[in-house]
């Protein structure tokens, strides 16, 4: 069972419509709850997205709970990639008319806690922006690791090579001091980095591919792709596409689509204006001990990937 923490997002909304539509690679696994975290744009913006999407999607989606999260980091400066994503998140789509999925009461933090306790081991948290909802969840609910089975992040620069900052990657640079909080409690974290996106590009057929599908989802990923390549003419001319979200998504559908890992602690630098403020550090020496290591995604299988991120 699943609960989705994200910030849509044009990947995300390919990552979520891999969790919550089945296809021939991957049944549908149970969605306990999409949660809404403010990264790409605002948070009024992410959840009207979130609602929007699955009620496009249809089916089972269109009756998954959308619970509404943190509009900002713990502490210091947010982030937004309003010039990635377009202002509305989605690379200004021209919506067609959809019932959204209702959005409901209970903040995401709550709800995430509230699933964890009702499904005790059975939970894979999915985390695809900043790591702001869960470090609430973990302050209000510090068994919240033990109730967790798993939780996949897709975030860090590994070795520096940043996309917000000149060393800091997007999720983790916009919440640093939750990433970090995240970093050194949950004792089974999988992380997808940055790096490990960029290392498993995909060409324009395949990635073209992905969204040649019948179905409702793959049509509505289908029409975000072809509006950003009338919007966007440089991105319709790349040699290579990224999956970031996607990835991090078939990681936590299924774990055996994972090549290569190391084990290390990961720690995050925190300081607004500075070098350091997103920085993920990672212990290659294994000289901590002071927090649980993480496992560090390096390599997939790019056969299996290829089926995990085709969508119906």
């Amino acid at each position: 069972m699943l609960v989705i923490d994200t910030d849509p997002g044009l990947d995300d909304a390919h990552a979520l419509a891999m969790a919550l539509v089945p296809s021939p690679a991957c049944p549908r696994f149970p969605v306990a709850a999409v949660c809404t975290v403010a990264g790409n744009v605002g948070i009024d913006t992410v959840t009207g997205n979130a609602r929007w999407l699955l009620g496009a999607f249809g089916g089972a989606a269109a009756e998954t709970p959308v619970h509404r999260g943190a509009a900002g980091p713990i502490a210091g400066p947010g982030a937004h990639a309003a010039e990635i994503h377009g202002a509305d998140g989605l690379g200004g789509l021209a919506r067609w008319a959809v019932p959204d999925v209702p959005e409901r009461d209970t903040p995401a933090a709550l709800a995430l806690i509230e699933a964890a306790r009702r499904h005790p081991g059975e939970i894979t948290l999915v985390a695809l922006g900043p790591l702001t909802n869960i470090a609430l969840a973990l302050r209000l609910e510090p068994r919240l690791p033990e109730l967790l089975d798993r939780v996949v992040v897709m975030g860090g620069a590994i070795h520096g090579r940043g996309n917000l900052t000149l060393n800091a990657e997007f999720n983790i640079g916009a919440d640093p001091a939750a990433a970090d909080l995240v970093f050194a409690t949950f004792p089974r974290l999988t992380l997808v980095s940055w790096e490990t996106t960029l290392a498993h590009a995909f060409s324009p057929a395949e990635f073209k591919g992905f969204f040649a599908g019948d179905g409702p989802a793959a049509g509505v990923l289908r029409r975000i792709v072809e509006n950003r390549f009338v919007t966007d003419p440089g991105y319709a001319r790349r040699s290579a596409y990224v999956r970031a979200d996607p990835l991090a998504m078939a990681v936590a559908l299924d774990p055996a689509v994972v090549k290569r890992t190391e084990h290390h602690r990961v720690r995050v630098g925190y300081g607004p204006g500075g070098l350091d403020h997103g920085l993920t550090v990672v212990d290659w020496r294994d000289t901590e001990t002071d927090r649980p290591p993480v496992e560090i995604v390096l390599e997939a299988d790019r056969d299996r990937l290829l089926a995990l991120l085709q969508l119906a």
